[in-house]
């Protein structure tokens, strides 16, 4: 059976959608299974509760697509107020009857104990994805359970790496909140790692169409134990990210002073970092200040520091991963579900650079912040080269009198 005959009309449950993945995952589950109805799970947060948090998902700039496409795909999405850490979820004994027609559930971010146990009360359960990350672990790391609690259920445990911006879907390049691998491939700061070793990420659009496969592939071979996916990576090294990301850095700029590069070497890593990125950044905020504008620069070092910190642990070290399963599960996809789902692609990294520098400039960059970097890029780029023209303007002259 083929992957979209197997989701015919089914209903899905999905926890973490307010997440980076969750969030793409309900995106694609909603354009591509169009018969597919989806339940998900939210807390009240901030004063809003379940069902108006998820109208504030879909009126994000990575539902634009779906907006075109399918204006009421929002009808298709039952909210229940529920909590990850809490038994059977939190859920009303009203709301749990009706989930008893689910048949596939996802789990994309959080602990998965109390899901797991509560999956195990869901009668027509056909497969389970658990969402886990590949960092976890040491060593070589195998397509099999390592030391993970997971029950003897029909689960797809999928490990991802670093998720990082879209491929493809819903637009190239996508990308909302700045992170890790994003700030390092356009450009916007130092990072501390071995740049020779292979780059940890996947982009979440592919991130997600393995999660729609593996629900698949564990659903039709009727599984009674867990399976393990360990998903794919970009296919190139830190260095090659660094590299590449040149034409993306000069056309689409972030507005900081980072440099692009990543040593291992800690002592030179601090002293470009504090040179060349903390102490620019500092000395135009005390200009600012001195002139009664708003103290910024610093600020959005910041966000770019917190941003590349957790790399550090990431790219210092090999994370060597059985990946056998993952291409198997590829061939078993026909070309047109391929064409739809993909979940290994050959990526012109330098082309993929280029899109998500351009989404980072349109969904992450504040437009105030990159015009004072520019005219401070300007103004000592062409104050030496007019300070050098006067010298020698000015010599000629005495040596003509």
């Amino acid at each position: 059976m083929s992957l979209c005959e197997w989701y015919s009309k089914r209903e899905v449950l999905l926890t973490g959608v307010t997440g980076e993945l969750g969030r793409a995952l309900l995106e694609k589950i909603l354009r591509c299974l169009p018969d597919v109805r989806v339940h998900v799970v939210l807390r009240s947060q901030n004063g809003l509760n379940g069902e108006e948090r998820l109208k504030k998902i879909f009126a994000s700039p990575g539902y634009e697509r779906l907006r075109q496409e399918m204006p009421g795909a929002i009808s298709r999405v039952k909210t229940f107020e529920g909590n990850l850490l809490y038994e059977d979820l939190a859920l009303s004994v009203e709301d749990k009857a009706s989930l008893r027609e689910v048949t596939v559930a996802f789990h994309a971010a959080g602990p998965h104990d109390s899901f797991l146990e509560y999956c195990q009360e869901l009668p027509k359960l056909k497969s389970i994805v658990v969402a886990s990350s590949i960092f976890r672990h040491r060593g070589r790391i195998a397509e099999c359970l390592q030391n993970e609690k997971i029950p003897d259920l029909p689960i797809a445990l999928v490990r991802f790496p670093y998720i990082g911006p879209a491929y493809k879907e819903p637009m190239p390049g996508f990308v909302e909140t700045l992170k890790g691998p994003t700030a390092l491939m356009i450009g916007a700061g130092f990072a501390c790692g071995n740049s020779e070793l292979p780059a940890e990420i996947i982009p979440v659009d592919l991130a997600v169409n393995m999660m729609i496969a593996a629900a698949w592939e564990v659903g039709i071979a009727n599984a009674a134990k867990p399976v393990v996916y360990n998903a794919p990576l970009l296919g190139c090294t830190w260095d090659d990210l660094i590299k590449k990301s040149r034409r993306a850095s000069s056309k689409f700029p972030y507005p900081t002073f980072g440099i692009r590069g990543m040593t291992s070497i800690v002592s030179l890593y601090w002293i470009l970092v504090i040179f060349l990125e903390w102490l620019p950044s500092l000395i135009c905020d005390i200009v600012f200040g001195l002139c009664g504008r708003k103290q910024r620069i610093l600020a959005e070092y910041d966000r770019v520091r917190n941003a590349l910190e957790p790399l550090k642990s990431i790219s210092s070290r090999s994370w060597p991963a059985e990946r056998n399963r993952v291409y198997l599960l590829k061939e078993r996809l026909t070309e047109e579900e391929r064409e739809v789902f993909p979940i290994i692609e050959e990526i012109d990294i330098e082309s993929y650079i280029l899109c998500v520098a351009a989404a980072t400039r349109k969904y992450c960059v504040n437009e105030d912040n990159l015009n004072i970097i520019k005219m401070i890029h300007l103004f000592f780029l062409y104050v030496p080269v007019i300070l050098i023209v006067t010298y020698i303007a000015s010599r000629t002259s005495l040596l003509r009198a």
